[in-house]
């Protein structure tokens, strides 16, 4: 097994002499760099380091790929046609090592696998482009084919059905990248100029449950009827911020695609009931 052995020592000498690389860390994020020869890739995420599951606290990696000689990359051929090393991927490319280390200094080796002409980050946003993000459904009470009221509560929720994660995913040259869109907030226009945020999808009024039994964390008070407004109602539009992130396999990256929105409108009547005193 001299093949296996020289392959080991390989890791084991980039494993002792790795050094971090210096670029800013971003929450959430994947930074990576090139100078032609070495590929790095710093990242920062709950759980998730380099688009790979891990367990514990949020973790602080950064992992670097450094392309092997041809006598290495040899070793590594060897290695996996015998079954004893990662297999080669289809079409051109070539054999790196990659070597992460995490905030505390422990280092972690292999040697993989990276196909050539093929930018993750590409496939990362034709991904995001597939998620099947929905549009929100929106739930009030009274419900928006009934008239508001002044001065008291309006419940306002969105049907949780459309408040899951959602993900897509694209492949080329042997890379895999999947995209993944969660929802984080809801920002409701209540088409006076006022708006509410609420962290989640609100909760939905039961007309079959009495009253002082219900309560919402998302919810809202019109102080002036609609009466005034053009044909005589507010749009209350409930727009929700997705979360997108991204995974890969078979390359280097990963990290966050920034926000994406999606909006709904309703119309709603606002009256004013007025009280007789004798």
């Amino acid at each position: 097994m001299r093949t296996g052995r020289a392959l080991t020592a390989v890791i084991t000498a980039l494993v002792a002499g790795v050094v971090p690389a210096g670029s800013a860390w971003a929450d959430g994020t994947a930074d990576a760099w090139t100078d032609g020869q070495d590929i790095g890739v710093e990242a920062e995420t709950p759980g998730v380091t380099n688009g790979e599951s891990s367990r514990g606290a949020p973790s602080r990696v950064t992992c670097t790929y450094v392309a092997l000689p041809p006598e290495e990359s040899a070793t590594a051929d060897d290695m996996s046609q015998s079954g004893w090393g990662e297999q080669r991927g289809d079409g051109p490319g070539a054999w790196y090592r990659k070597i992460c280390t995490s905030a505390d200094g422990m280092s972690s080796g292999t040697v993989v696998w990276l196909n050539d002409g093929v930018d993750p980050a590409v496939l990362a946003r034709q991904a995001a482009d597939r998620v099947p993000i929905p549009a929100p459904t929106i739930g009030m009470s009274p419900s928006p084919d009934d008239e508001q009221v002044v001065n008291l509560p309006t419940w306002l929720w969105l049907d949780g059905a459309g408040w899951q994660p959602v993900s897509a995913s694209a492949s080329a040259g042997g890379v895999s990248v999947s995209a993944t869109a969660s929802p984080q907030r809801v920002i409701w226009d209540m088409g006076n100029g006022d708006r509410v945020e609420c962290d989640g999808p609100g909760t939905a009024y039961d007309r079959s449950r009495p009253a002082k039994g219900q309560s919402t964390d998302c919810e809202y008070v019109y102080r002036e009827s609609s009466a005034r407004a053009p044909d005589g109602t507010f749009t209350v539009t409930a727009s929700v911020l997705w979360g997108v992130s991204w995974t890969v396999t078979g390359a280097p990256g990963g990290g966050s695609l920034g926000p994406v929105e999606r909006s709904s409108s309703v119309a709603v009547r606002v009256a004013e009931i007025q009280a007789v005193n004798r």
